[in-house]
């Protein structure tokens, strides 16, 4: 669709609204459509297209590209369509729910699908029962299984009248109560809706031009094109939709599943010579599940998983062996018990397809004897923990109950006792009340025998309202993704490596979810509403950016060679500031080596190869045999070696990622002093005379900048294979680098629960990590740290006192504060912008506290855009021949309407697809252009000192993404310390008023705070300790 402002507006166009036609969208404007004859009314936006490379820089080349961006044509919508607002309440329960806002009692994406599918369902039951209001066409409406519902204006007829209905068991067949009774607690609930008009939506005239009118715009293609996914076959998790009547693609355990799905985004683009065109944006998506197995399989399966036993894996269109069958089992526990009978049908409320076959027992009898064998004698505590970590926060249900509503629970923990021990009063306050075993109280109520009463019990709820559950007796809910927090390294490859999708392939994928499953051909609503979607993609042309040069020591200039961006130090160059040590602590841990006086050897000579000034001889290093386990010998060492001025310990451990390395960083911490953990594979790389020089760079270039080096500067070139970058390169390095200071900020977030149980008096979930890591006078000299906020807190907090740290840091390291700070933050999405805005404010509030005249830069980043380009033609097999070049940009036509956006890949494909990241620039107080911003970005992404070659992102934001990581596992590592505690009772006995119900978020505030302190006390500053 384009539209275009017209010179001069039509009095037709400009006529009022009629009574009752209020709302954002539809204030004025014409109940008749204007003459089609005439052109079509464009949209127009503030000049935010139109590259300007011209200017400053020069691309080295351009690329023809495709993309996965189609355009939308709407010019046959209707002229007006009837906005309306519908509120439905889930009444009859203990308290009456606004659906509308979410289902409140639980959470997660099953749930979310549920609710989506009982609201559609709601809402062709109030259509089917008002003809006299809506007509009797269907298609002439579009939900978005929520609250607003467009229609033709033409066949809606309700007008102003506010229409309220009660709906009910008996109203609806039985099949469609199936669907309604997978949210409700009781049969007896019913459902009130209140409908209404509130406005129109235009899509032509000048009442179309308004911001509101085009997101509504935007609106009704994305609901049109959603209608088809409203089903049971589907499992929809916002933006995001998992085809559940497709095999999954691959298995890596018994209890998991990847599956593909995709990506459906509908914007307004920047389109062509500035004119706005509708787009929508289809990407894959692999994402991993729960498997619908049963709860004693995934029990067993995180206990083998744990121990380090395999469990293999297999192609997601094999279905495995037979129920029951259990030949080959891989840990010779041997076959299946006879005495343990068939598993129950799967009682799960999932949106997964009903006419699934019932899950059989899938658990083995032995293995589940020997894990209950483990708990009795306690040998597993530190195992069993983990697994209850696992498992807390799944939605389960119980097997052994009838399925006439919804019966799913969360599992809040595992009980310290079993159904044998686990003693509660039956029928309490009554004439026959008395005590019972959960073991009993199943015999008696359900006539079922416990087969394990000595495994541990699941238990959901809080405090009075908890519920003890048999492990047995309840299945995995299926349709639950696995949050990044508890996937396995097992899990992670699987969604890389051989699953990762080509771009041949993923062309080919897209077309057939538009085809298959969006069904664009032949969509019905699509097509009643006038909606084409064009069936080619957006073909264009894309810029290919010069790679940065790179400073050694002696000013010696080092560029990648044509065709590739990865680069190499020249024989004898040594790094640009080489670091000092002092001395030198190595530590074998676990006898991971037998010789550490060869491996200290080697290493001294490769230190002082490179240019590092070695104040110690090897001689005189400290050489330890430590053991893993011992985490206060560790930190009492690590004090002692810190007041003896050691620079760094080398630790080397027979695993590659053992859990004192989690430990060892902890203490780097809050002890102050570096660690370098390497495996005894990496360390044999220096021992050995030939082989593994790539290895033992990699490790020189982390102690370098751990003991507080650089390795190379990044500086804007002149000239790249033979062609113009630059033609004043003097004056604009020092306009974008000479006093200009970069900030990264990079958030994690943890579950979506209060942190602070006030009942059991200990965190229940996690805060947001907030990484932060800022440049200072060279531009790859960087220094940061990281911070806690309350949970799924989105907007970055105390902005005033950490932009302070990085001015103060940066006048330390420059002698006087920046004249430009560019701030890069991430974690931010279409909708985040506002927030964002409110941030600038705080970041600008910083600089004056500080006296600062600085100018500021904020450019929002998405890492994980779903815009891809490929290339137009693509050839070969490999990843590097299929995929777009490092350096390729895009800054128009497919970006955001009336956004200063740019679309940029700097990293290169070594697996799948690569994703190029979106940079929305959201400050601009210096007027930096869009052509010298994506040059900048682009140069900084060589400044990642490591693997000489540029990652997705610029430096910064890398190592603020390294330190959010780094931030969470020291969380998790205070709290398997015990220190978590200590943290609690503190804040609590200061603050005892806030320890009562209400006061949640404040406490929740004040922990975090004091948890961050505890954590950072004694970080290293000015140093990449987190390289």
């Amino acid at each position: 669709m384009s539209f275009r402002i017209p010179k001069k507006v039509r009095t037709e166009d400009a006529a009022g609204a009629p009574s009752g036609a209020g709302g954002a969208s539809g204030s004025g404007g014409s109940s008749n459509p204007p003459n089609r004859n005439n052109p079509p009314i464009r949209f127009t936006t503030p000049s935010s297209s139109g590259s300007s490379y011209a200017k400053t820089f020069t691309p080295i080349g351009k690329c023809e590209v495709q993309t996965n961006v189609f355009k939308v044509d709407i010019t046959k919508l209707p002229f007006r369509l009837t906005r309306l607002s519908m509120e439905t309440t889930l009444c009859g329960g203990k308290v009456d729910v606004n659906l509308t806002e979410g289902h409140q009692a639980v959470s997660g994406g099953v749930n979310d699908s549920e609710r989506r599918l009982a609201l559609h369902t709601v809402f062709l039951k109030l259509f089917q029962r008002h003809p006299d209001i809506f007509g009797t066409d269907i298609l002439q409406y579009t939900y978005d299984c929520a609250n607003t519902i467009y229609g033709f204006e033409t066949a809606y007829k309700g007008g102003d009248a506010k229409l309220e209905d009660k709906i009910e068991r008996k109203d609806f067949s039985d099949k469609e109560w199936e669907m309604i009774s997978r949210i409700l607690r009781r049969q007896s609930m019913f459902f009130k809706v209140i409908l209404s008009a509130n406005g129109f939506v235009y899509s032509d005239g000048p009442n179309a031009l308004s911001n509101e009118n085009r997101q509504e715009l935007t609106r009704v293609v994305e609901n049109c094109s959603s209608e088809v996914l409203n089903t049971t076959d589907y499992l929809q998790y916002g933006s995001q939709t998992f085809p559940m009547n497709e095999p999954p693609v691959f298995k890596p355990d018994a209890t998991t599943e990847i599956r593909c799905g995709f990506d459906k985004a509908v914007r307004l683009a920047e389109g062509l010579a500035g004119t706005p065109e509708i787009v929508v944006t289809i990407d894959t998506k692999l994402s991993p599940f729960f498997s619908a197995t049963s709860t004693l399989k995934f029990f067993c399966s995180k206990y083998a998983e744990f121990k380090g036993v395999s469990t293999g894996s297999q192609p997601g269109t094999s279905r495995g062996n037979r129920p029951g069958d259990r030949g080959g089992d891989r840990r010779g526990f041997g076959g299946r018990d006879p005495r343990a009978d068939q598993r129950r049908r799967s009682r799960s409320r999932s949106p997964i397809r009903r006419d699934e076959k019932p899950v059989q027992d899938d658990w083995n009898y032995n293995e589940v004897k020997e894990i209950q064998s483990a708990y009795e004698r306690g040998t597993e505590k530190n195992l069993l923990g983990r697994i209850e970590e696992a498992l807390k926060g799944l939605l389960v249900v119980p097997i052994h109950l009838p399925k006439d509503k919804n019966r799913n629970i969360i599992v809040s923990r595992i009980a310290g006792s079993n159904a044998m021990n686990s003693i509660f009063e039956l029928n309490k306050g009554k004439d026959d009340a008395r005590n019972i075993s959960v073991a009993d109280y199943f015999k008696e109520k359900y006539n079922y025998q416990i087969k394990f009463p000595h495994l541990p019990l699941v238990v959901s709820g809080r405090l009075k309202n908890e519920t003890f559950m048999p492990l047995e007796l309840l299945n995995i809910v299926p349709g639950q993704r696995i949050k990044i927090q508890k996937m396995s390294a097992n899990v992670q490859a699987s969604m890389t490596g051989q699953n990762a999708t080509l771009p041949r392939d993923h062309v080919l994928r897209i077309r057939e979810i538009l085809k298959g499953h969006l069904k664009i051909e032949n969509n019905p609503h699509l097509k009643k509403f006038g909606i084409h979607v064009a069936r080619e993609p957006i073909q264009m042309e894309a810029m290919m950016l010069s790679p940065a040069q790179m400073i050694f020591a002696n000013r010696a200039i080092v560029v990648p060679p044509p065709g590739t961006v990865q680069f190499r130090q020249n024989k004898g160059q040594k790094y640009y500031k080489p670091a000092k040590i002092n001395n030198v602590a190595v530590v074998n841990f676990d006898g991971a080596v037998t010789n550490l006086e060869i491996f200290s050897a080697r290493l001294h000579a490769t230190c002082l190869k490179n240019g590092l000034e070695m104040r110690k001889s090897h001689q005189e290093w400290l050489k330890y045999q430590w053991n893993s386990n011992d985490a206060s010998y560790i930190k009492a060492e690590m004090v002692k070696m810190r007041d003896a001025q050691i620079t760094i310990i080398v630790a080397i451990t027979p695993e590659k990622k053992p859990d004192v390395h989690d430990v060892l960083k902890y203490f780097e911490a809050s002890a102050g002093l570096q660690t370098i953990q390497i495996h005894i594979n990496t360390a044999d790389c220096f021992v050995r005379d030939a082989g593994g020089a790539q290895t033992v760079d990699n490790v020189m270039r982390k102690l370098n900048l751990k003991c507080g080096g650089i390795n190379y500067l990044v500086e804007i070139p002149q000239s790249y294979d033979h062609k113009v970058v630059c033609s004043n390169v003097s004056f604009v390095q020092q306009k974008l680098f000479a006093k200009t200071q970069f900030v990264g900020f990079e958030m994690t977030h943890g579950p979506s629960r209060t942190l602070y149980d006030r009942v059991q008096g200990t965190f229940d979930g996690e805060p947001t990590v907030v990484g932060c890591s800022y440049s200072l006078k060279a531009v790859t000299d960087l220094g940061g740290f990281h911070f806690l906020q309350e949970r799924n807190e989105y907007k970055l907090k105390n902005l005033d006192s950490k932009i302070t740290v990085c001015l103060e840091q940066y006048k330390k390291s420059a002698g006087a504060l920046p004249e430009v700070l560019l701030v890069y933050r991430t974690g931010a999405g279409e909708g985040d912008f506002k927030r964002v805005e409110e941030e600038v404010q705080d970041m600008r509030k910083a600089l004056e506290k500080v006296g600062s005249k600085s100018k500021l830069v904020v450019v929002v980043v998405q890492k994980t855009s779903h815009t891809r380009i490929f290339p137009k033609e693509i050839k070969g097999n490999k990843p590097v021949e299929q995929n777009v070049k490092s350096g390729t940009c895009i800054d128009g036509q497919i970006t955001s309407a009336g956004r200063q956006e740019f679309v940029l890949v700097c990293q290169s494909a070594l697996i799948g697809t690569v994703r190029p990241v979106k940079y929305t620039i959201v400050a601009n107080d210096p007027a930096w252009s869009k052509n010298e911003m994506a040059h900048l970005t682009y140069f900084l992404a060589f400044g990642h000192q490591v693997s000489y070659q540029p990652p997705a992102i610029p430096h910064v934001l890398y190592a603020a993404d390294n330190l959010a990581k780094r931030g969470r596992n020291n969380f998790l590592q205070h709290k398997k310390l015990g220190l978590l505690t200590k943290s609690i009772k503190k804040v609590l006995a200061e603050h005892k008023d806030l320890a009562v119900e209400g006061h949640e978020a404040e406490l929740d505030s004040l922990l975090v705070e004091s948890i961050t302190d505890a954590m950072n006390k004694m970080a290293v500053k000015n140093r990449s300790f987190w390289a």
